[in-house]
């Protein structure tokens, strides 16, 4: 099925939706940390044991006690592993406002930001562009989160995971994947979960490549389906629910996978199904929906670095219950066909 970038919607429009959406929960909840005792976390995870000689990209938080002052920081050269070093691209951590932090001997440790708590909105834009721009982080849900103090369940709102339920298995233990399995061989039923000696299968994965990331996502489905999923024209896979397809793109230009399906055609009035479509998205956290011509397409993106099996399957059944539960109603609405 074919749309922008190559059939769905574009992903750097889906990237910096949700970075915007991260930076506006990430604004409330630092207004909140008004303790001493405050204090949050937001990283790249990491491999068990930890990246070998430093530490992936974070930016963290701390009440200051006085309520009225939010610190933040991100990550130096100091802490971070070589891979992630930024050399002379911690400039742009100076362009965005941050200061280096320099220890008792004088040796550079971290950029830091303080902002009044009227103005943490600043804050939060000053880390997204640490993290989104100057890292090259693609997504927040590649994110995790640590939080403590007064008001540390509030940070389940930023949408992110707890840094301690994602475990991710070390790149050199599965870089490269078994032929077998990938897919059963001629004739033989499909295998059930798991690795052919009966043991689980990893838990995630950091692939390469974008070939890769297919034959990771194709193993999910088919799985998932106990049969080989097909693949159209436009190379994304293609499931069947209440009678019309859905779609699972692995992106071109960024990793992560798309759920798509035009769930509305030939709608009466676009200016009406942008309304109603806007009343989903403010009810939905993860599915969103959107306008185009006079079809509406119904979407959900997921990180897909690095990649949970599980992740895809259990929004992939998100999204279908969802489908199920609005589309009728939404065709109704909107006056049009189902597609």
């Amino acid at each position: 099925m074919a749309y922008d970038s190559h059939g769905g919607t574009p992903a750097e429009e889906t990237c910096a939706a949700a970075w915007t959406e991260f930076e506006e929960l990430l604004a409330v909840h630092l207004a909140t940390m008004t303790d001493v005792d405050d204090h949050l976390i937001v990283e790249l995870p990491e491999p068990p044991g930890g990246s070998a000689g430093g530490t992936a990209p974070y930016a963290q938080f701390a009440g200051c006690g006085d309520g009225v002052t939010v610190h933040g920081e991100i990550s130096g050269d100091r802490y971070l592993a070589p891979q992630h070093r930024l050399g002379h691209a911690a400039q742009g951590l100076a362009d965005a406002g941050f200061t280096l932090d320099f220890d008792e001997a004088g040796e550079p440790t971290n950029w830091v930001s303080e902002q009044p708590t009227e103005r943490v909105a600043m804050l939060a834009q000053q880390c997204v562009f640490a993290l989104r721009q100057v890292f090259g982080i693609a997504h927040p849900h590649l994110l995790t989160y640590q939080a403590w103090g007064p008001c540390a369940e509030q940070a389940e709102a930023l949408g992110l995971w707890p840094s301690d339920e994602v475990p991710v298995e070390d790149a050199a233990a599965h870089d490269e994947l078994a032929h077998d399995e990938l897919a059963p061989e001629a004739g033989e039923p499909f295998p059930p979960p798991g690795d052919p000696d009966g043991r689980p299968l990893k838990t995630a994965y950091r692939p390469k490549t974008r070939a890769r990331m297919l034959a990771l996502v194709e193993r999910t489905l088919s799985r998932r389906a106990q049969a080989k999923v097909e693949t159209d024209d436009d190379g994304d896979f293609v499931l069947a629910h209440l009678g019309q397809p859905v779609f699972v793109r692995v992106l071109q230009d960024q990793p992560g996978v798309l759920i798509f399906a035009r769930v509305a055609h030939d709608v009466r009035s676009r200016r009406g199904a942008a309304v109603e479509t806007s009343i989903l998205n403010r009810d939905h956290l993860w599915v969103k929906w959107d306008v185009r011509d006079r079809d509406v397409v119904q979407t959900l993106a997921i990180p897909g670095f690095p990649y949970a099996p599980d992740h895809l399957a259990r929004m992939l059944d998100l999204y279908l219950d969802v489908l199920t539960t609005t589309r009728d109603d939404l065709v109704l609405r909107v006056a049009g066909r189902t597609a």
